[in-house]
């Protein structure tokens, strides 16, 4: 089948129109039940993970409080706070005593592995276990580098050191220490949990959530338990270790809580993490692609059938829907042929329909008849733009010739000293000059030094009948106008006001900004107009027609405007009989106009 030929094209078009549609619709179910199920997945998972952490932090907060009364025991405090000579038996006693109320304290709260005294002023560590140590022995010089480490900000860190002789075994653990005193850190008390108690409690949770696995990091990613060793083990963690896969999955690490979905433990896992606002640890749980996406993929391959039916569907209907539109399509399609290939602009369909063909037929006739038509007005109007453009470029040669004869006017005037014929020769070769310019926009810098010269060309024939001032911010000195916008405005006000008038005339050329729009005005204190005249002027402006009567420039100002602009810009005119008139330039800022 020719792919440049209207049945393939109809072909193509149709299964575009249906398969798209119907492939847009598949993919957003899909998308839609997957996201379904996964917010499903997630809240259960993320209950799961609540239930965790209640029970861990549960655990390591009542470790804190198992050890208040301690906190609270001011003669211990004061004890502490002195120099201790163990040579004394009533210094022994005392240290004694206070390592057999820790003693108790490990025994009542029965999460906690062991607490730790450190008395920095006498370098001394006490425990639970009823043990002394006394620098510099191994075990004060460890709790001490703890110090320097942790101690800054109370929180719970992961050891994993166990060099203390009171350790029955090697043992991980989870530290939190507590100032006795908070305005003095000599006192130090650390409590440790054992790792094993947490533990337990993810190994509860995984062996009830249907192959979820938990997992539990502290703020910086390492892990709180060790949950294997094996090559199948997983998620695989060491204690105080960052998990190996941690660093494929950046935005556990940088956001507080959430869902994504990447590759761990050998396969495909959404993963579900929160962060403690308490503890800082992230809870984090893997729940295996497939044990959540067996009816997504069920549903997908349901789709993938209903879209291979529906497109074998479309086939034949699409090629029944060829055989009813191609004959009379192939008869209109010999015609175009007869009409373009053999140029014969007279021909006609003579078949007659009463179906949209029908209608497509007589177009063409008619189609053939005016294009008939056009080929004569064309003809004719080739013709004209050949004399036209003859025409204009005979105008363009006079301004030029005119420009340089008065820059030779102006050179021998000033040879001869001839001051006036020198300025007004001066002024008006630099105004032609700014006239012929090609461009339609100029800066209203440009359009203020085109009026100047101008204006210099009046006041020396007006003999100074009339005072100029400029008034025009420095902010719009760079703005883009249309050429000849103003000039037209200050002739009216020297024609029709000033010159009119008995002894000396002001004219006042301003712009400033108002909201979003700039405002040009050139206010003269000439005769003005009537009320009647005021409004017939007003009403021409409106109507937008032409004019050739003495409000030429200002129609022709006004229309240009609207026509670059828009149709809210334009002119506005103010005036009263003998007080002068004022007309206003309003236009948008930053300026539009066909310019941009």
């Amino acid at each position: 089948m020719n792919m440049h030929s209207l049945r393939f094209k109809l072909i193509a078009y149709f299964l575009i129109l249906i398969c798209v549609p119907l492939f847009i619709v598949s993919f957003f179910a899909y998308k839609s039940s997957t996201a379904i199920i996964e917010d499903k997945v997630s809240d259960s998972v993320s209950t799961n993970l609540q239930l965790l952490e209640e029970s861990i932090e549960s655990v390591l907060k009542e470790s804190r409080y198992t050890v208040t009364p301690f906190l609270i025991n001011f003669s211990y405090r004061r004890f502490l706070q002195r120099d201790i000579d163990l040579s004394k038996y009533e210094d022994l006693s005392r240290i004694n005593q206070i390592m057999g109320e820790m003693n108790s304290m490990q025994i009542a709260g029965h999460n906690i592995y062991s607490i730790s005294l450190y008395n920095r002023r006498n370098r001394m560590l006490l425990t639970s276990e009823k043990t002394m140590y006394v620098y510099p022995n191994n075990e004060v010089q460890h709790i001490e580098k703890l110090a320097a480490q942790e101690a800054g900000t109370p929180h719970w860190f992961l050891e994993n050191e166990a060099g203390f002789t009171y350790m029955t075994r090697k043992a991980n653990y989870i530290t939190y220490p507590i100032a006795l005193d908070p305005s003095d850190d000599g006192n130090l008390l650390f409590i440790h949990v054992s790792e094993s108690t947490i533990s337990d409690y993810i190994q509860k949770v995984n062996a009830n959530a249907g192959g979820i696995k938990t997992l539990v990091l502290t703020g910086d990613g390492r892990s709180l338990s060790e949950t294997g060793s094996g090559e199948d083990a997983f998620p695989l963690a060491r204690f105080g270790e960052m998990p190996a896969f941690l660093a494929q999955m950046p935005d556990i690490r940088e956001k507080g809580e959430g869902r994504l979905t990447g590759e761990a433990g050998g396969e495909k896992q959404l993963v579900v993490f929160h962060t403690s606002q308490s503890t800082g640890f992230k809870y984090m749980a893997f729940v295996p692609r497939g044990d959540w996406n067996r009816e997504i993929v069920r549903l997908r391959n349901d789709i993938l059938a209903v879209a291979a039916v529906a497109v074998a569907a479309m086939l034949l209907l699409a090629f029944l829907f060829m055989r009813s539109i191609y004959n009379p399509m192939y008869r209109l399609l010999s015609a175009m042929k007869q009409f373009v290939g053999k140029k014969d602009f007279a021909y006609q369909i003579e078949e007659q329909r009463k179906d949209e063909f029908g209608i497509l037929f007589a177009g063409f006739n008619t189609m053939t008849e005016n294009i008939q038509q056009l080929v004569r007005n064309l003809y004719e109007e080739k013709l004209m733009k050949q004399d036209f453009e003859l025409k204009l470029m005979q105008s363009k040669i006079h301004p030029h010739f005119l420009y340089n004869t008065l820059n030779s006017i102006y050179a021998i005037a000033k040879l001869h000293g001839v001051r006036e014929v020198t300025e007004m020769t001066h002024a008006l070769s630099h105004f032609f000059r700014h006239s012929l310019k090609g461009e339609d926009w100029i800066t209203v810098r440009e359009m203020l030094e085109h009026i100047r010269y101008y204006l210099q060309i009046q006041k020396i024939r007006y003999r100074d009948k009339f005072d100029v001032t400029y008034d025009v911010e420095d902010e719009l000195m760079e703005m883009p106008v249309l050429k000849l916008l103003l000039q037209p405005l200050v002739e009216n006000a020297i024609i029709h006001g000033v010159e009119m008038k008995k002894g000396q005339g002001t004219i006042a050329i301003t712009g400033y900004r108002i909201g979003a729009e700039v405002v040009f005005s050139v206010q003269d204190d000439g005769l003005g107009m009537s009320a009647e005249r005021l409004e017939e002027v007003r009403a021409h402006l409106a109507s937008g027609d032409q004019s050739t009567d003495r409000i030429f420039a200002l129609s022709n100002v006004h229309n240009r405007i609207k026509h670059y602009y828009g149709e809210r810009y334009g002119l506005q005119i103010y005036s009263q009989p003998n007080q002068g008139a004022t007309i206003e330039v309003t236009l948008p800022q930053p300026p539009g106009g066909s310019h941009v």
